[in-house]
């Protein structure tokens, strides 16, 4: 396993992600953006965890 920040990750695709506190990454300094980011990198599996509540139009 690999655990990456969504700046780490653009530009580069994954099997299988697992994106951990949408809210907290979309708060971050990158925003939205980044949060856009993440989770558009799976090609083929998108796992998310949350416990805050998910951001406006996740």
């Amino acid at each position: 396993m690999t655990v990456l920040s969504p700046r780490e990750t653009k530009g580069l695709e994954f099997d299988a992600v697992v994106l951990v506190e949408p809210a907290a990454i979309a708060e971050g300094a990158g925003g939205t953006s980044d949060l856009y980011v993440a989770m558009t990198r799976p090609t083929q599996r998108l796992v998310v965890l949350h416990a805050r509540d998910l951001p406006e139009g996740f």
